[in-house]
């Protein structure tokens, strides 16, 4: 569950976001957050240290479809974890998160573009509406 200050700080990031808006985003350090936009879907990541050396991933996003309903999907990584998924109602836009050390990258791409034969190690996801 996540505590008020976490949805506080991503519901900021994604209204006041300065950080990379393009189709790769990286994150350095921990609390650093920045905004991938879409063509249907904008969304905002941060992260943030957790136990046992994972990274605890904090996700908004939005939809042109429904713009004043954000919402958030949490998810813990490990080194060397990818997972690729695609978000309901937009099948046509594949998000690729993946951890090497302390960098978080994310990138959006057409569904079709990327090899989906990677292996998702070790990386549990949950989407929550806010």
């Amino acid at each position: 569950m996540k505590t008020f200050p976490s949805i506080t700080l991503a519901a900021a990031l994604l209204t006041f976001a300065p950080a990379a808006i393009a189709d790769t985003l990286v994150l350095d350090r921990p609390l650093a957050g920045g905004t991938l936009q879409g063509n249907d879907v904008d969304m905002s990541v941060y992260f943030s240290p957790a136990a046992d050396n994972h990274s605890e991933i904090v996700a908004i996003y939005v939809d042109d479809a429904a713009p004043d309903q954000q919402r958030l999907i949490t998810m813990s990584m490990s080194d060397g974890d990818e997972v690729h998924f695609s978000l309901p109602g937009h099948p046509e836009t594949l998000y690729v998160f993946s951890r090497v050390g302390g960098v978080i990258t994310i990138e959006d791409q057409l569904a079709g573009s990327i090899n989906r034969t990677s292996q998702q190690r070790g990386t549990s996801m949950d989407q929550h509406q806010i």
